[in-house]
């Protein structure tokens, strides 16, 4: 399997999403994640991001007026 970004689940790209965010906030932010419920929450925000913009890009069927 190929490793790219159409290649990924919505949920290996929110992980990959959280983990980049976190590569470069500062200290401060990255501190309050290191709890494991905390970024959980993150991880779910993100998450719920990436359905929302899949459930919004999806084409309507039938004719647009």
């Amino acid at each position: 399997m190929p490793n790219g970004f159409l290649s990924k689940t919505q949920a290996e790209v929110a992980l990959d999403l959280v983990s980049r965010y976190l590569e470069f906030a500062g200290e401060e932010e990255r501190s309050r994640y290191r709890d494991a419920d905390a970024y959980f929450q993150l991880y779910e925000r993100a998450y719920r991001l990436i359905l929302e913009t899949a459930e919004r890009s999806k084409p309507t069927a039938g004719f647009q007026a």
